[in-house]
């Protein structure tokens, strides 16, 4: 059928005049141009529909530097400790002696020695004193670990590398051993970390003294596992402190426990349950209600909570710029505006409301409206708890990569060296150097702290 049909088409062809076939064939020139035209548009729009599911949102900004902005290259050392010439003494082409160069090409490169284990044997001597009639031992050498397999260097870089950049003791061991040849187990390790933690208690004594005497601190709490039960990081940090604490409650006994009687500053924390009721003055975290008030405005589209939300975005930045303001009007003024808003933040509270979500906050209010504005009172005081959810974010990456601490000792050790640490970063401080010295000395006997905390 189809070689009949063929013949058909072919006989119909043959019948035609010439300008009937060049009519037929530039009706089927143009019948093919347009099915590439569709076939081109058809794979733009597959292009463009790719690249616009492949896309993240459009930037605000140019990255880089502006236009015209010098560009600055690395420091050159000041220092260098060798200089390596190149030189040839003969043309590599035609090997013809070569004369005095003509110009030198410098480059200045900056490399890591690779390290290696550098093993010490320490000999006390000791001596008979006649006069004294008693044995007299030689005292300690300045690096002297007493009673100790490593020195201090290992054991202060194991404690940087654990708390401070949260590496697992897995992936420490392999880092000693690439990087030095140091052979370590991760159980020794755990070991001379909780004796290390150990000595170094009397600094983390003087820091828990100096959050009790500060004028304001933040507090906040994260989930932790202490032998495979449920328990909790503790912090309590300022912007010159950070105090850890590892404890199995999550009760107000914990908070009690670490500022006692003697704290006379504002508690700065969320509107979690256990920070109501407490002697101290507070001050609430206006961050986590707002962003609870947009959490709920996503899902709640009704009149009433959106008219509300914007009520309490709008009293919170009243709040706020009055505060900024508050250098450029008399004493009175400020008090009486102060007063305006409390009076708004009460009126907010106790509108009889319909939306479920709105009866919630407000009950809320009820119980904290007290707190909420103190930072009114004392510019130096913040409104808000970020410092605390930074500060116990190396805690959260700690507890992702080696899921807490296997025993009471190590939860301790995590809890002193955690705080020395990031104390010791707030103050811009060399960890490194201050925990060795530190630890030797009191490891050689002196027990006398050498942690000094600035005054606010």
């Amino acid at each position: 059928m189809v070689n009949n049909k063929a013949m058909v088409d072919e006989k119909m062809l043959t019948e035609k005049t010439k300008e009937e076939l060049i009519e037929i064939i530039l009706g089927l020139y143009k019948e093919n141009e347009e099915l590439k035209q569709k076939i081109k548009e058809e794979q733009q729009k597959r292009v463009e529909k790719f690249a616009k599911s492949n896309t993240t949102k459009k930037r605000k900004h140019r990255p880089g530097q502006k236009f015209g902005h010098i560009g600055i290259t690395r420091h050159i050392p000041n220092q260098i400790d060798e200089v390596i010439e190149e030189t040839l003494q003969e043309c590599p082409d035609c090997h013809h002696p070569l004369a005095n160069p003509v110009e030198v090409i410098e480059q200045v490169q900056e490399d890591i020695i690779p390290a290696k284990v550098h093993v010490r044997k320490y000999r006390r001597h000791r001596y008979y004193c006649a006069c004294c009639q008693k044995v007299i031992t030689a005292p300690y050498h300045p690096q002297h670990v007493p009673q100790g397999y490593l020195g201090a260097n290992v054991l202060i870089q194991v404690a940087i590398l654990k708390y401070y950049h949260c590496l697992p003791y897995d992936k420490i061991v392999e880092l000693f051993r690439d990087m030095s040849g140091l052979k370590v187990s991760a159980g020794g390790l755990s070991q001379a970390l909780a004796r290390l933690s150990r000595w170094l208690g009397v600094e983390r004594q003087v820091l828990l003294e100096s959050i009790r005497g500060s004028p304001q601190v933040h507090a906040d709490e994260t989930g932790w596992r202490l032998d495979g039960k449920k328990s909790w990081v503790w912090a309590f940090v300022n912007d010159r402190l950070a105090y850890y604490a590892v404890d199995r409650s999550r009760g107000r006994k914990v908070i009690r426990g670490v500022l006692t009687d003697r704290f006379k500053g504002v508690l700065i924390s969320d509107f979690y349950g256990v920070y109501f009721n407490l002697p101290y003055r507070k001050q609430k975290c206006l961050v986590h209600l707002l962003r609870e008030f947009s959490d709920c405005s996503k899902r709640d589209n009704s009149r009433e909570y959106q008219e509300n939300y914007k009520k309490i975005k709008r009293l919170i930045n009243d709040a706020l710029r009055l505060r900024e303001g508050r250098g450029h009007m008399s004493k009175i003024a400020y008090l009486r505006r102060v007063a305006a808003i409390k009076q708004r933040l009460f009126d907010f509270m106790t509108y009889p409301y319909r939306n479920k979500n709105l009866q919630r906050l407000s009950k809320r209010f009820s119980k904290f409206w007290l707190d909420m504005f103190t930072f009114l009172q004392d510019p130096a005081i913040a409104w808000n708890n970020n410092l605390a959810e930074r500060m116990i974010r190396p805690n959260v990456i700690y507890r992702n990569r080696s899921f807490g601490n296997r025993s009471p000792r190590g939860a301790q050790a995590h809890a002193t060296l955690m705080s020395l640490i990031q104390t010791l970063k707030l103050q811009k401080q060399d960890a490194t150097v201050f925990l060795k010295t530190a630890f030797i000395a009191h490891r050689q006997g002196n027990l006398t702290p050498r942690l000094s905390i600035p005054l606010p």
